[in-house]
């Protein structure tokens, strides 16, 4: 069973027009909507999709599926579930088809894959996640629960997401007193059993399915 590796992309017009945008939301949701005859289930895997919309998956790493689709007034959101590793190859293909671009964020803790394309920030604004800790099971000393508790109670049991440095360092002082970058930070928040990931701009995907499937 693989890792699965969340993702959402953000296709979207340059020229600032609606129409390839509307016919291609209009495509995604037929597809959805459609459900097998024989079985009754809704075909969502996304190698059905691209050969129901005519484009050549031969060459393609496929593995996943479709989850939603939403059309907004300068956008369409898609999001994907994916076996370990996000599939921009996939979506150059429907960005060509429909002459849209693009940007996407996608997580997969596993394997360690934290990337967000969107360098604007149009989209997605997310750059920093701290993962998912319960504050009882880190086995802290009683003095560290007595001076930093309270923040750490705020942050256990789910996972949090930071959009800027600037919310990170605000978050963290009363924690680490003083940190320059990610790097420092993190030598004390692993001390503790925690750690901060770092959204990344890019990923070399094929490098995380090796990474993944060792």
């Amino acid at each position: 069973m693989p890792n699965w590796c969340w993702n959402s992309i953000a296709f979207y017009q340059e020229d600032g027009g609606t129409a390839m945008l509307e016919a291609f939301h209009s495509d995604v949701q037929k597809y959805l909507n459609y459900k097998d005859p024989e079985t009754g289930k809704q075909c969502d895997w996304i190698g059905h999709w691209l050969k129901s919309s005519r484009v050549d998956t031969d060459t393609l790493y496929t593995r996943g599926f479709l989850s939603d689709c939403e059309l907004h007034p300068d956008h369409v959101r898609i999001d994907m579930e994916t076996a370990w590793t996000p599939l921009p190859e996939v979506w150059d293909l429907m960005a060509e088809k429909y002459e849209l671009a693009y940007v996407y964020i996608s997580e997969e803790t596993g394997c360690e894959v934290y990337v967000n394309t969107d360098t604007m920030g149009r989209f997605f604004h997310t750059r920093y996640q701290l993962n998912y800790f319960d504050i009882d099971e880190l086995g802290l000393d009683p003095a560290m629960l007595e001076e930093h508790g309270k923040l750490l109670r705020e942050l256990s049991g789910e996972t949090t997401y930071f959009d800027s440095w600037e919310d990170v360092v605000d978050t963290f002082e009363p924690l680490v007193f003083e940190f320059e970058d990610i790097d420092v930070l993190n030598r004390r928040l692993i001390s503790l059993g925690i750690t901060l990931q770092q959204y990344d701009y890019e990923e070399e995907t094929k490098n995380v399915y090796r990474r993944c499937k060792r």
